[in-house]
């Protein structure tokens, strides 16, 4: 849904709560908390008939919003009842890498849900906001677009993405100088790595807690690329602003489904955990691979 502004916001997505409340489908908003206290507001008494979350919670790291979608629809599409929501994890506030991370995962909702039983969902665009370059992209991610009620087909949808979770595209290198510390074959072992990372999350000001998730996900990671990955695993760590970053890199090529850490894992499920657990603990996780190798890029957030 392309709209300008609250007012444009609030008239698409009440006509289209509305529908669904008059038709008996459960309903999942997932917008940011002043528009859902827009939306209470607006819908008066039939808010009690929408369930609420506010994105900066769920979607911060974007690959938390599709587990939220599928435990929601898990737990409200029956035999002759469909449901439907409203999702809006791209807005102004979005950094670049959040941003880049975001257009995948609207690309990834169709590979996730193609199987299954069909449901409506809105995802809610700013034209006034957002620069036309992301607009065009929420074009090719959307074979469906409405606006002011009009609903028609994308013409430059893209149906069958080579990279739906832009696996292939590249991440600004690590600042120049930045240490490389090898891990596995003549290098480090992962007691001396799981040093290195204390040393740079005291260095930022990380409390333990957050120093611990760090740890968790560096060393979960850097396991696997010495798994999987040749046995040789490169790691450089440096702050960017009010963000310590991390990078694991090893020469292997992953193979991997594009939802990869994006769907909560089964009890019988053989793989796939470590990087749902990632994503769990880092604040945005960037996987990129190619034929130079593999990079899983750590975010985690410095309060201050």
């Amino acid at each position: 849904m392309f709209y300008q502004g609250l007012d444009e916001f609030l008239d698409g997505a009440t006509t289209f709560l509305r529908e669904g409340i008059a038709a008996g489908e459960p309903a999942l908003v997932v917008v940011g908390s002043e528009k859902i206290d827009a939306l209470r507001a607006e819908l008066g008494q039939d808010a009690a008939q929408v369930q609420f979350a506010d994105m900066a919670a769920v979607g911060e790291n974007p690959a938390r919003i599709i587990p939220a979608w599928q435990r929601f629809t898990s737990q409200n599409l029956r035999p002759g009842q469909t449901v439907r929501g409203i999702g809006e994890p791209i807005y102004p506030e979005r950094s670049p890498a959040e941003l880049i991370e975001c257009q995948g995962h609207e690309t990834l909702l169709n590979v996730a849900f193609d199987d299954g039983p069909p449901w409506r969902l809105l995802c809610p665009y700013d034209t006034a906001a957002l620069p036309p370059d992301v607009i065009n992209e929420a074009k090719r991610s959307h074979p469906y677009l409405t606006h002011h009620g009009r609903y028609t087909t994308s013409d430059i949808y893209v149906a069958q993405h080579p990279s739906p979770a832009r696996w292939d595209q590249p991440l600004p290198p690590a600042p120049r100088g930045t240490p490389a510390h090898t891990v596995g074959k003549d290098g480090h072992t992962l007691a001396e790595l799981r040093g290195v990372i204390r040393r740079h999350a005291s260095q930022a000001g990380l409390d333990d807690l957050t120093t611990g998730r760090l740890l968790t996900a560096a060393c979960e990671v850097a396991t696997n690329a010495l798994t999987h990955g040749g046995g040789t695993a490169v790691l450089q760590l440096w702050q960017d602003n009010s963000t310590l970053l991390c990078d694991v890199h090893n020469d292997g090529y992953l193979d991997a489904t594009p939802l990869l850490g994006r769907q909560q894992p089964t009890a019988g499920q053989p793989s796939g955990r470590g990087m749902w657990l990632t994503h769990q603990l880092c604040d945005l996780v960037q996987i990129r691979t190619g034929p130079s190798g593999t990079t899983i890029r750590l975010h985690i957030k410095i309060d201050n």
